[in-house]
């Protein structure tokens, strides 16, 4: 088992290392089939009987959670715990006296919790391509860069300097890390950085990834990314919030996105660059954009 969700994919940019680091994106799997979903928040609700004599679930529940099973998964009972719009994934050990709570991996690196939980509503961002925004009228045969300009994005650095595109999840350490170690670029004037948010990682955070991406896209582009480097993403977002975050999710997921940071540039010779996670060597990277 592990408790984070990070995962390392190889770089897609010529004459780079590969290995660049991302958090990665909920892989695709089938719905959890061993008993049947509650059409609100997913599984049988444990009864008091169920809860009684095991303290981590005695604990949970007296915060106000209500407590749903989502079945065995090695020797563990998953319980999914809803408490109004927070959620969380907890597996309870075989003695009932201790539960961990984060993200199960089996042997094969297959995302079992993302599985578990991937056909209750909420926990999941699901995007249909084709639905709403321009973006999510984006289709394969247009390039990576025309799809990334139609959607809602935030700008730090210079307009006259060399843009570079990087879809992040706000609460990612990888998309702070590289946003960090993107600043002297941008302050120096190499780089103009235009950041995408998006939301990977709400059934590992309780939807923080949601609230913060919702955030992001309500406000004016050049203070969003400000916003975001000071952690300053409280608030109630705006009306149009949800649609410009599925539009973004949908522009993410025709570029085929894996995880974030992923970045996107138009080289010197016109040609488009990519890079899924932050490249071992940075500098390379900002040359190719033209930095």
């Amino acid at each position: 088992m592990r408790h984070i969700l990070f995962a390392s994919f190889s770089l897609v940019l010529p004459g780079m290392a590969s290995g660049a680091p991302q958090c990665a994106a909920p892989t695709d799997g089938p719905a959890p089939t061993s008993m049947p979903l509650a059409a609100a928040d997913g599984g049988r609700a444990l009864l008091p009987g169920e809860i009684a004599g095991r303290a981590p679930l005695v604990r949970i529940s007296s915060a106000g959670a209500t407590l749903f099973d989502l079945g065995t998964e090695h020797g563990m009972r998953t319980v999914f715990a809803r408490n109004g719009a927070s959620f969380q994934v907890f597996y309870l050990t075989p003695d009932g006296q201790a539960e961990i709570g984060g993200v199960m991996w089996d042997a094969a690196g297959q995302n079992i919790t993302r599985r578990q939980v991937g056909s209750i509503e909420g926990t999941i961002p699901t995007v249909t391509i084709g639905t709403t925004g321009a973006a999510a009228k984006a289709t394969l045969d247009r390039s990576m860069l025309k799809t990334v300009a139609a959607t809602t994005f935030g700008t730090a650095g210079s307009g006259s300097a060399p843009r570079l595109w990087m879809f992040v999840d706000p609460m990612c350490s990888y998309s702070q890390k590289a946003m960090a170690q993107l600043k002297p670029y941008i302050a120096s004037g190499r780089l103009q950085l235009a950041v995408v948010p998006i939301s990977l990682l709400d059934y590992e955070d309780q939807g923080a990834s949601t609230a913060s991406a919702k955030m992001m896209v309500s406000l004016p582009p050049d203070s969003m990314v400000e916003a975001w480097i000071a952690g300053k993403l409280e608030g109630v977002p705006d009306a149009k919030a949800g649609e410009r975050l599925r539009n973004n999710l949908a522009a993410a997921n025709a570029i085929h996105l894996r995880g974030t940071p992923t970045f996107l540039w138009q080289t010197t010779d016109g040609s488009e660059g990519r890079s899924d996670g932050i490249p071992d060597n940075l500098d390379a990277m900002i040359s190719a954009v033209g930095g």
